[in-house]
């Protein structure tokens, strides 16, 4: 008797309502638009509303998919969710969206309808909704009629001005992981690699507390010893300033990270990655696969480094001159492998190979930017909703997943597009929505990054931010209403 096949049996999503075109935030910034543009296929990122965050993203997400597919609270084992973005140290993210859906699952079924289901945060950087996909396909096979749904939701902020800005975006996700899926059947091999490595953090950012005080002092014209600012900060005894530590801890979206480098710890590990995968499935990836959906900080990131690690893999096949016929040189002549993989890049072979197995996942990327966590699965979804538009049926086709998380890990994997899988996508519909966002201008982008703004520059919908306890035992907790 075969054992079943696990994957995704339903797909939904949910995106930002507001954008801002990458030209704006070019000009603002000195950058040449097309540098974004046609260097790194960038066209818009997707901004959050003040009412919007992570959590909200992944619970319409979920709730999209819910209620597309008619799903009972009973049939639902866990909610995992993928994210970087969490907005609790403690908390899972995952709970709060937890109590979103059994708010509106609340008129049919009843009180806390989703009590008996599983509910985790898994984090690794923008590997972790990866991570949560993997281990639900695992506890999915462990039994019998079991159902997962999988969230992977983040927001992906920069400091203003940085190397990072202009890819930022958000989004999140949503897929049920079942047995006999009806849309992608993953095959068991992951290939995994792992290294601990500072290509891209968020750290805790450390301030002696009476330092703080008189720097607070000098923006108000005065001077203060440090004997005066000892003194003071230890005869405070409430707000910020009466907490008993000495330091103060400061947590900041933005990230700390070295671009060039951990774009070489992306190519490093998934070629580890994908090493593991082949020896472990048989299959070679030049041969078996139909098509490869990345990990995109930004639009253009899979191809653009595709041709490196391609580069090794023609060689093992010993098919290194047909690169070396579509460059016109050989490697010795460029003056090695990293020199042919670029003059390869430009040629219209590789520009040809690219449109075949990497541009329909990438078409979503270019109007959102960043997901995250969530990245890899909009490529997917692209790619499949893709399919649609250009009338084209992938069924039976196998997609390759080269998934990447800093800090840093890539897990390498691929899956079955099942037959059919068009008509559990109906309704579907990622570049509708695109369509549809609300365009902002430059200077509210910066207000909504400063958190400058007191009321949404949209209209509300679904579910949103409603308010962030200031006192007591609700200090900082954060409640959520649904329109």
């Amino acid at each position: 008797m075969s054992t079943p096949q696990k994957g995704i049996d339903a797909l939904h999503f949910a995106l930002p309502r507001l954008t801002l075109p990458i030209e704006d935030l070019a000009v603002a910034r000195g950058i040449e638009p097309e540098k974004l543009r046609f260097g790194l296929g960038l066209e818009c990122m997707a901004v959050c509303d003040i009412d919007e965050d992570v959590v909200t993203l992944a619970a319409e997400a979920a709730w999209n998919l819910i209620q597309r597919e008619g799903l009972k609270p009973a049939e639902l084992g866990r909610l995992y969710l993928g994210t970087e973005s969490a907005v609790d140290a403690a908390k899972p993210s995952a709970t709060y969206v937890m109590g979103i859906l059994e708010k509106r699952l609340e008129a049919k079924y009843g009180p806390r309808a989703l009590r008996h289901c599983d509910a985790l945060d898994m984090t690794f950087a923008c590997v972790g909704g990866v991570d949560a996909l993997h281990n639900s396909l695992d506890w999915v096979g462990a039994g019998s009629d079991r159902k997962a749904l999988v969230i992977a939701a983040d927001v992906a902020k920069y400091a203003p001005g940085s190397p990072g800005e202009y890819t930022q975006g958000a989004g999140a996700v949503a897929m049920l992981v079942t047995e006999n899926p009806r849309i992608l059947a993953f095959e068991p091999e992951f290939g995994v690699a792992v290294e601990s490595v500072s290509d891209f953090f968020k750290p805790r950012r450390s301030f002696v507390k009476s330092e703080l005080l008189q720097q607070a002092a000098a923006l108000l014209g005065q001077t203060l010893s440090d004997a005066d600012a000892a003194s003071l900060c230890a005869s405070a005894t409430e707000g910020f300033w009466g907490t008993p530590e000495q330091h103060i801890d400061q947590f900041l979206e933005h990230p700390i990270f070295d671009g060039p480098y951990s774009n070489d710890c992306y190519v490093a590990r998934v070629r580890e990655a994908l090493d593991a995968y082949q020896e472990q499935s048989g299959k070679l990836v030049l041969r078996d696969w139909d098509a490869m959906v990345f990990h995109l900080p930004y639009a253009f990131q899979g191809r653009r480094m595709w041709a490196e690690i391609a580069l090794e893999l023609v060689r093992r096949a010993e098919r290194l001159h047909e690169i070396e016929a579509a460059v016109g040189q050989t490697e010795d002549e460029v003056g090695g492998a990293s020199y042919l993989a670029k003059l390869w890049s430009k040629t219209p072979h590789y520009k040809a190979y690219v449109k075949a197995y990497i541009t329909p996942g990438e078409r979503a990327s270019q109007q959102i930017g960043n997901m995250y966590t969530a990245s890899i699965f909009m490529a997917l979804l692209s790619t499949l909703v893709d399919s649609r538009i250009q009338g084209i049926d992938i069924s039976g086709r196998r997609i390759g997943f080269l998934s990447y998380g800093s800090g840093s890990k890539s897990k390498v994997f691929s899956g079955i597009v099942q037959p059919n899988y068009l008509e559990h996508l109906e309704g579907v519909r990622p570049f509708d929505h695109l369509e549809s966002r609300t365009q902002i201008d430059f200077a509210t982008y910066e207000k909504l990054h400063q958190r400058a703004l007191t009321a949404p520059v949209s209209t509300p919908s679904g579910v949103g931010l409603a308010s962030i306890g200031t006192e007591g035992v609700q200090l900082g907790y954060r409640s959520y209403d649904i329109a």
